[in-house]
């Protein structure tokens, strides 16, 4: 498929998913807790990983605090610190980015593009991806993972970097975050 037609096909799709999300009941969720039907984000605290680089809050799903449990998907926001770079990794989850502001380059396999507001990207289950912030401002994107055929064990699969994390000297978030890896 080119990309302008999976793009085309892939943002309704993935729309609809974070709908599905936010407005059903997800299969296999405990709703335990939760009030009515909203998920208050500013409850969770940022995730980052040990460059400082990126950072993430699970909404739904996950073993980091989402606010609905979901054995069989994970959604929440993600952020890319200004000039900053998300070395090449690859995990066994399928995974679609929404972005929502900023420009980064963005790398999935071998095809490189620039992206910003509006655009969705897919990765499938195991692809190598990389993310470069080309501003000031961090790149905010929702995401969301699933689990094929109800196999949940693609998110406890490994998570391989496939390059060395990159000197990034005064790039990073300031805020108080909990590091994970």
């Amino acid at each position: 498929m080119r990309p302008q037609r999976a793009a085309v096909f892939l943002r309704p799709l993935l729309l609809a998913g974070f709908a599905a999300v936010a407005f059903s009941p997800l299969a296999g969720a405990d709703q335990a807790g939760i009030d009515g039907p909203f998920i208050e984000s500013s409850a969770i605290i940022w995730k980052v990983n040990s460059a400082n680089a990126s950072r993430w809050k699970t909404l739904v799903g996950g073993s980091e605090g989402g606010q609905i449990n979901a054995r069989d998907v994970q959604f929440g926001e993600w952020q890319l610190a200004p000039g900053a770079i998300y070395h090449g990794h690859r995990h066994e989850a399928p995974e679609i980015y929404y972005i929502t502001g900023g420009k980064a380059r963005w790398t999935v396999g071998d095809e490189s593009r620039e992206v910003t507001a509006g655009t969705t990207v897919y990765t499938r289950p195991g692809e190598v991806h990389r993310m470069e912030n080309l501003t000031d401002e961090p790149v905010t994107a929702l995401w969301i993972w699933w689990a094929p055929g109800g196999d949940t064990s693609v998110f406890s699969g490994e998570y391989t970097f496939t390059e060395p994390q990159p000197a990034q000297p005064g790039v990073g978030f300031e805020e108080s975050v909990e590091r994970l890896y």
